[in-house]
């Protein structure tokens, strides 16, 4: 089965599936899941983007099927990523892989791109858990802080229930609460505590500013039309010319919710980060679709 050990504790599983015949010399993809998720949530990506791409789909140490309960801060996990890529015979000299996260995901595809930039061509990030405000902060650390105290796990169950878009099918929010039950309580708190109350963290939007403006690669962020502030946001904060912030509408799950919207969108932005398109494209903005 395809494990990858990183030390006594941590395990990660994941999956390597090879681009079609006619993928031609596309870059690899890593599909980095949120938090309290796993890789199950590429399901309706992985079947599009092996048309084009090799794809690997990893479980974040503590989630799905890989081990570890300790160092489930963004940056930690991205070190796992850049151990199990270079394991797989991707390095920079073989042109590195475009990061696509979703939530913590995404914060995991930013942190990789700014930590170990020879290894992230672009980075797609999925409804990002960074550029949060103080006030969401502080939200989440009161109904959170505590998680696996009684009443917890109900507040938890309400919280994905909110961020599920009005017409996310039921066996959607069926699916992401039975997994979040799944998800032993210390993880869940450490991997909140990781993206957004830890010493490092750069989740808030303070931090999330600072370090996210250290990303050199192409960035295509996409959010929900309900987040058109946080959109708003990273608009200020990408500046490259390839860079893009689109909306969808729906929920978090945006990618699950919107499949073949999400995946033609980000098939689409991936294949013209060509040569011959690098000095034609447009700075960023906003748009919907």
């Amino acid at each position: 089965m395809p494990y990858f050990d990183l030390g006594v504790e941590t395990r990660l599983f994941f999956t390597d599936d090879p681009a079609g015949d006619s993928a031609g010399e596309q870059p690899p993809l890593v599909l980095i899941h949120g938090w309290c998720c796993d890789s199950h949530d590429w399901n309706y990506q992985i079947p599009d983007f092996v048309t084009r791409h090799r794809v690997i789909a990893v479980d974040l140490r503590g989630h799905g099927r890989s081990s570890g309960s300790k160092g489930l801060r963004p940056r930690v996990l991205a070190a796992d990523l850049a151990a199990l890529l270079r394991q797989l015979g991707i390095t920079q000299s073989t042109g590195g892989v475009v990061a696509v996260g979703h939530s913590l995901g995404a914060m995991v595809a930013s942190a990789l791109a700014v930590e170990d930039p020879g290894l992230v061509r672009a980075v797609v990030a999925v409804e990002p858990a960074y550029g949060i405000t103080d006030t969401e902060a502080a939200r989440s650390e009161q109904s959170f802080g505590d998680l696996g105290a009684p009443g917890t796990q109900e507040r938890l169950l309400r919280y994905l229930h909110a961020l599920a878009g009005p017409d996310s099918p039921a066996h959607l929010t069926t699916w992401h609460r039975r997994r979040a039950l799944a998800v032993p309580a210390a993880v869940a708190r450490a991997a909140l505590f990781g993206m957004w109350l830890d010493a490092d963290q750069f989740g808030r939007r303070e931090q999330s500013t600072d370090y996210l403006g250290r990303r050199t690669c192409p960035v295509l962020s996409v959010y929900s039309e309900r987040q058109a502030e946080r959109a708003a946001w990273e608009r200020g904060v990408v500046t490259g010319p390839f860079d893009e912030i689109r909306q969808l509408s729906g929920g978090h799950w945006l990618h699950q919710e919107r499949p073949e919207a999400f995946n033609a969108l980000v098939l689409d932005w991936i294949a013209r980060l060509s040569p011959a398109d690098l000095s034609s494209r447009p700075r960023p903005g906003v748009s919907f679709l």
